[in-house]
Formats: C-alpha cells, structure tokens, sequence
C-alpha cells in the first residue's frame, strides 16, 4: 500500500512537471554578423506552444518538451534539442551571403561606427507589395522615397536632403549609380526587389572603403544569391487599379558537387495608377555558385528587366489636380479613340557579375568582383510641332495627324531619345590580419564606361518623314536638310545589340566616355576584449572624360573631345566604444573631394571644356549612441555635413546670338545637420513595435559669382548666384514615424506604419536666384502623414496570402513640388497616389 502511495505522488508530480513544463530562455542571432535576429519564431516539436524573438532576439518558452523549432525567413531552420544553449545561431539560407557583405562593406551593430538601418528578408518579404523598391526604406530616418510621376521605377529616393546622385546605389558591393550623372534609373532593376536578400542603408559617409557618391547615404541591396536548401516558390500580386505580377524561383539547394544555382523570373503586366501609366515588364535573375576545395568559391549573378511602361513627366498645378484629379496625366491623349502617352520609358540593362571568393590562408582572403552591363533603350516625348489639348485636358493626337497627312513632311512627331550603355568593371579586396587585433583591407576598383545618346523618329503621327536641318550629312556637306524616318530597331528593347544606324538619327548624336580607377586601403582595430573597435580609410582616384560628337562637329577629327582626367579623393575614420552589454557610442568623421560629373565637365552639349571646373568638397561629422535591452534597441545620432564648391547649372540665361545658354555654377555651398533617432522593442510576446525621428537643418551655403562663356565670340559675362541660407528643397527637414506588427494567432499576423513629413519646400535651382531682390526661401509645402496597413495568413504551413493597403487616410496633396518664383506657392508638383490596395499570394513547394 505504502509503495503505490509514494509512486502515485510520484506519478503526480511528474504529470504536474510536465503540465507546466519548464521555462526556456535564449537569444536568437544571425551565425555570420552576430546581430540579433528580431522575429524569429521559436516553437515546439510536439506541442502547440511557440513564440516569436524580442528587439534584441531574446525570447522565453514555458514548455515540456525537449524539442524546439527555431526558424527566421532566410536562414536555414534549426531544431535544438535539451540542454538548450543559450544562444542559437541560425545559418543564412543564402550561400556566400558573409562574403558578399564583406565586398558591400555591410556594417555590424556595436562595431561599425556609422548610423545605418538594417532590412531583415522578412520585413523587406511583408512590406514590398506593389510599392517601389525605394519607398520600403521610408520607415528609417532621413530617408524620402516618392513615385515621381507614378510610372513604375520612376522613383526617387532622398537621404538627409540630398538626392540619389549624391547617394551610392551598390547592388552585391557594386556601385550602380549612372557614371556620368550619378543618378539611379530605378526602372533599370525592376526584378531586383524580387531576388533581394538583405537591404542596409548606411547614412552620411558610411562604411564603404570606395570612393562612391554616399556624401547623403549609401544603400546596399544584397540579392540572395543561391539558397543552401532545395526550393521552389510562386507567387503572384495584383492590385486594385489592375496590375498584375506573377513570379517564381526555384533553388537547387547544394548538390553533390558543392554547387547550387537560382532562378526568379518574373511578368508584370496592366494598369498602372496614374492616367497612361500601364505596364509591360519581365524579370529575370540567375545565380550559380561552387565550392572549389576548401580555399575557394566562385558565384556567378544575371540579373535583368526588359520593361516598357508610360509615363507622366510633367507636373500638375493645384487646378488641374483639382479639376482632373491626382491620377490626371498631362502627357496623355487619344488617336483615333485609343490612348497615345507621349512619354513612354523603354529599357533593358542586364547586368552579369563573376565572383571569385580566395580564402589564401587562416589570415588573407582575396575578394574579386568582375562584372560587365550593357543597356539599351530610352524613352519618347514630342519634337516640332505640339498638338493641341481639348477640354477634358487630353492631347487631341487626331488633329496633328491631320496635319501632318495633309503636309506630307511631319510638322510634329513622337521621338525617342536614347541612352544606350557598355559598362565593365572590376573591384577587388585582399584582406589580411596583420595582428590578431590589427586588420587591412586593400583593393582596387576600376570601371569603363561608355554612353551612347542619340535621338530617333518614335512616330511620324501620319506624315512620310520628318525633316531636319542637320550641321553635317553623312556625304560631308554641312546644313543640308535630311530626311528620316522610323527605324526598325525604334523602341526595341529586348534586343541590347540593335542600334538605330548614324543616318537616321536625329537632334543630337553624341557619346560620354568615362574612365575611373581607384585604389583603396583600410585599417580595421579591434581591442582585445572586443570593446574598442577603429577603422581608418583612405582612397584615392581618378577619373577620365571624353566626349564625341558627331552631330556638331562636321570634321571627323573634330569629333572627340580632349580627355580631361580629374583627381579625387576621400579620406574616413571612426570608432564604436561598447560601454557594457547594452550601451555603446560612435564617432566617425571624413573628407571627400570629388570629380564633378560627366555633365558639368562639356558646357552646352559640346566638346567645350568648362573653364572653372572645382572638384566638390564635403567634411562630415557623426556622433551616435545604442542601446540593447531585455525588450528595447535603440540607436540615436547626430550628424553635420558641410558641403564646399557644389557644381550647378543655371537657368536659361539669354546668349549673344539671341538664343538662350545656361552658365557652369562652381563654388556653391551646403551645410546639412541634424539628429536621428530609431528604435524597435517587444513591449509583449505577441508585439513588435518601432519608430523612428529625424530632425534636419539643410541651407544652402553663400552667394557665388559665375561666369557665362559666349558660343559665338567667347565673350564672358558675370553673373551672381544669391544662395546664402536657403532653405534645401525636395525632402522633408522633419520626419516622425512608427511601425507595429502582431502576431493575432499562430497563422494570422497584422501590421501597420505610419509616417509624418514635416517642414517640406519645394524644389528650386537656388542658381536661378540672380539678384538679391529676387532672393526668397522656398515655398514649404503642407505637412502630411501616410499610413499603411497589412494583414496576412498563413495558409497549410507553406501558403501565405496578404493584402496591403497604402495611404489608408487618401492622402492626396502634393509630395513634391517646384518653386514659384517668389516662394508664395508650388509652380506644379506631383500629388501623392490616394488610397490603393495590393493582393498576394505565396506558396513554396
């Protein structure tokens, strides 16, 4: 009786234990970075219990069982039997993701001394939808992404008020940003956001040991290069204003030989938001890579998108939004009954990438990027004769046909004007511990760059040809008329290789050679006990401009340029001091001086060489400070950048001939500071919950004087650019923030972020301000707030359907905006897209 007693009680006990189970805690992180991994679900083998990790990865189970399942959207899932440790260290599902964050210099939480956000794959999988690949990066501060006119890829993107040519674009460490105006044709990679891995946006100078334009930021987009597990995945969108999206992939995962490879395609077709705006896009992106013994690793990248879509160029003012509405397109009209946009973008720019990774020792490493892109395309817009608007503000294409029939010769066409491109490069880093604490990195970055522009007849809008009086003829007889016609190959941009021939090109025909080479060195400290971390990096450079013009000049040997080789250089240093577990500081500051683009170095679209060419100088400082806690990080900086000798074009100015000219202005200055907070916390179990603050201070910096070299008689005159504290225009000084995700039930999760913009002016050319008299700030536009809401399920365990709703309040005042001439009010702007909606479905197999 006392022996079935006490094993009762025992019996007891043990079903009491394992009702309650026992309590677990741990921390999740990445296996490579270290960082912690926020989101991650950690839950049970055999029972239903499970939970998802903290703002700084922690998460606490109560459970019986011994088994758990730790898992994170682009890492390989763990299964971690008892004894549990106490941190888990979860694999990227993405093969030589570490190397290639070496070569895009990622930065590392309490280690890199710079202020850069980070976008893990599921916050980028949950929030992308049908938006632009700029506009996920809204909800981190000092970032300003808008759609422009609302064609697809024709965004933008701002970073403590400058724009995307003064902010480096790197795609897996490799700078995209056009070399000869810094810009960034986001259409250009439509498929990017489908194959993308990880973002980061590093603001100020960064972490990049190049010489790059990240004088705002520099945003590093990492693809996924292959995935270590066998996959496949589906998945389609569509949005309410009719836009269709299908993609799939399907990933080897690593096969015998240690190879693996990826494939994304993906068809974007249908309407676009805006008026005229439809879409007609593929994607395709491809990765292959193989371990070759035990030192080295090759991976190979494709990646492209042929595209066409409508456009809208022109701005609206208050009355035509007001009349029309916010979706009303200037550039829109009808011929015979069907729609015709006069601005339609056409491009396809595949990029391909070799990748040598060398591991030479237990201490070197040799990293070797080899790439090469060409791009062909451009896009369409009137020359001559402008047809008519009618009363419901659409361009009447009928009656310039009409005319055009009954002239024979177009008085009015449809043109293309084109940018094809070659672009080849390498970039290289060796690195080596010279000291266990001591580490160098060294390298070389080299690219050539050729740009081919030209226009072409698009559409004889009925007429037989279109005639011009060119400055040459291809027989060598100077001003003669010639006569052209449309080109098979117009508007053809499946087909890289197929080039409109020389006589049949139209306007101008002129091609940009730039040549750059830099070499570049780093010294990386860290202390013994991991507190101290210093880095010190200096780069130098040059770069080297010819021009070719065969439509000016009518002598063979007239047509190229001299080479002008500018010198630049930049020079970065910082430090991140970890105070204790939780609390760190940083400091970094440096120096660039910086050729000025392709563009400034040719005055009025000829083999004229500017005369007061100044390299642009920028001084920046940052100080910042982190914290980690049970359920809270937070990182919070402070910045000042101070911008000498800023090249600009003027206005249209009257030249000697009667005609207009626009004046190389050097010497210009800007001073940009201001604060940054961003924060993220799991205030419950169920709850992520972060936000963000920005407070800027952008003026722009003295009044210069410039000159204005005549065409005709090289006579010079000088003018004054009044720009002595001016308000930076085209981005927002204040910015306010917030982002909430809830995980309702194990299969429902819902989330939300709202952003507030404050203090936005309008956008001017502060060169234009000629006289103290005509000197006014710019005018700021309304404050608005945009909210976005998402929901979505979790379908059978590998099934996910989502709906997105962006702008949930209809927002439709205007985001952007060019100045008045007095500052009272926009010339014309572009409204904001009102409320819209994106549906998804996602299945993996």
């Amino acid at each position: 009786m006392v022996k079935q007693f006490i094993f009762t009680i025992i019996a007891l006990t043990m079903v009491v234990v394992m009702s309650f189970g026992q309590t677990i805690q741990g921390q999740v992180i990445d296996g490579t970075s270290k960082e912690p991994l926020i989101g991650a679900t950690v839950s049970t083998l055999n029972t239903s219990a499970g939970t998802i990790t903290d703002a700084v990865g922690r998460f606490v189970l109560k459970t019986g069982d011994k088994t758990l399942i730790v898992s994170h959207l682009g890492y390989i899932t763990d299964t971690i039997r008892s004894p549990y440790p106490g941190i888990v260290e979860l694999a990227s599902s993405n093969i030589s993701l570490e190397e290639i964050r070496i070569v895009a210099s990622s930065a590392i939480d309490r280690k890199t001394p710079v202020a850069f956000s980070r976008l893990q794959p599921k916050e980028i999988s949950e929030n992308y939808g049908s938006r632009e690949l700029p506009e996920i990066l809204n909800i981190t501060p000092a970032v300003y992404a808008t759609k422009r006119g609302g064609g697809i890829g024709d965004s933008r993107i701002n970073i403590r008020g400058f724009d995307q040519r003064n902010v480096a674009v790197l795609v897996n460490g490799i700078p995209v940003n056009d070399m000869e105006n810094g810009w960034v044709y986001w259409s250009n990679w439509a498929g990017l956001g489908d194959a993308i891995s990880e973002v980061q946006v590093q603001r100020g100078l960064g972490a990049s040991k190049l010489a790059i334009n990240s004088i705002g930021g520099t945003i590093n987009l990492i693809t996924k290069s292959t995935e270590a597990k066998k996959s496949s995945f589906f998945q389609a969108d569509a949005t309410d204003y009719g836009r269709l999206k299908v993609l799939g992939g399907y990933n080897s995962g690593r096969m015998a030989d240690n190879s693996a490879f990826s494939l994304v395609l993906s068809t974007t077709q249908g309407n676009g938001y805006v008026n005229g705006t439809d879409i007609n896009a593929f994607s395709y992106f491809l990765s292959y890579s193989k371990e070759i013994g035990d030192s080295h690793k090759i991976v190979f990248t494709g990646i492209g998108a042929p595209q066409q879509h409508g456009q809208r160029d022109r701005m609206l003012t208050r009355d035509e939004v007001n009349q029309f509405g916010n979706k009303y397109n200037k550039d829109l009209g009808l011929l015979d009954g069907q729609e015709l946009n006069q601005r339609t973008n056409y491009y396809h720019k595949p990029q391909f990438a070799l990748n040598h990774y060398w591991d030479i020792s237990p201490k070197s490493s040799l990293k070797t990027s080899a790439y090469f892109s060409f791009g062909h395309g451009g896009g369409s817009g009137p020359l001559g004769e402008f047809a008519p608007v009618d009363g419901n503000g659409l361009i009447n294409w009928n009656s310039l046909r009409d005319d055009n029939v009954q002239n024979g010769s177009s008085l009015g066409i449809l043109r293309n004007s084109v940018n094809n491109h070659t672009w080849v490069g390498i970039l290289t880093t060796y690195d080596t511990k010279l000291t266990s604490n001591l580490e160098l990195k060294a390298g070389l970055d080299a690219r050539k760059y050729k740009g081919e522009h030209f226009r072409e007849v698009r559409n004889l809008l009925g007429g037989n040809q279109w005639t011009e009086s060119f400055r040459y003829s291809v027989d060598g007889i100077a001003g003669r008329d010639q006569e052209r016609v449309v080109d098979n190959n117009s508007s053809s941009y499946w087909n890289v290789f197929s080039v409109t021939p020389f006589d049949n090109r139209i306007a101008y025909d002129n091609d940009g050679k730039v040549s750059y080479i830099g070499g570049f060195s780093q010294l990386e400290y860290t202390s013994p006990d991991d507190k101290l971390t210093a880095f010190l990096t200096g780069t130098v450079s040059t770069t080297g401009n010819t021009r070719v013009d065969r439509y000016n000049y009518v002598n063979e040997d007239d047509q190229t340029s001299e080479t002008v080789d500018i010198f630049g250089y930049n020079v970065k240093a910082g430090a991140n001091y970890n105070i204790s577990s939780k609390h760190n500081v940083f400091v970094n500051a440096g120096r660039y001086s910086r050729a000025p683009f392709f563009s400034f170095v040719f005055q009025n679209y000829q083999n004229v060489v500017a005369n007061n060419l100044l390299n642009e100088k920028v001084n920046a400082l940052e100080v910042g400070y982190g914290f980690k806690g049970e359920s809270i990080s937070l990182k919070g900086n402070a910045y000042i950048t101070r911008w000498f000798d800023k090249t600009l074009l003027s206005g249209r100015i009257p030249a000697a001939d009667g005609g207009t000219t626009r004046a190389l202005v050097a010497g210009i200055g800007a001073l940009h500071k201001g604060v940054e907070l961003e924060f993220n916390s799991k205030p419950v179990s169920k709850m992520e919950l972060g936000g963000i603050l920005s407070i800027g201070d952008w003026e722009w910096k003295g009044d210069v004087e410039y000159e204005i070299r005549s065409d005709i008689d090289q006579s010079i005159v000088r003018g004054f650019a009044y720009t002595d504290g001016l308000k930076v225009g085209n981005a927002p000084q204040t910015q306010l923030g917030a982002k909430i995700r809830y995980q309702l039930t194990p299969s429902i999760d819902i989330g939300s972020q709202y952003v507030y913009n404050g203090r936005l002016y309008a956008d001017y050319n502060p060169a234009s301000y000629r006289s103290l008299e005509s000197k006014a700030q710019p005018h700021q536009l309304d404050s608005f707030g945009l909210w976005d809401v998402r929901a979505g399920i979790k379908v059978g365990g590998k099934s996910y359907f989502q709906v997105q709703v962006y702008n949930l309040l209809n927002f439709q005042g205007f985001v952007e905006g060019v100045n008045n001439s007095n500052g009272t009010d926009v010339r014309y702007g572009f409204p904001s897209w009102g409320r819209n909606a994106n549906f998804s479905f996602r299945t993996t197999f």
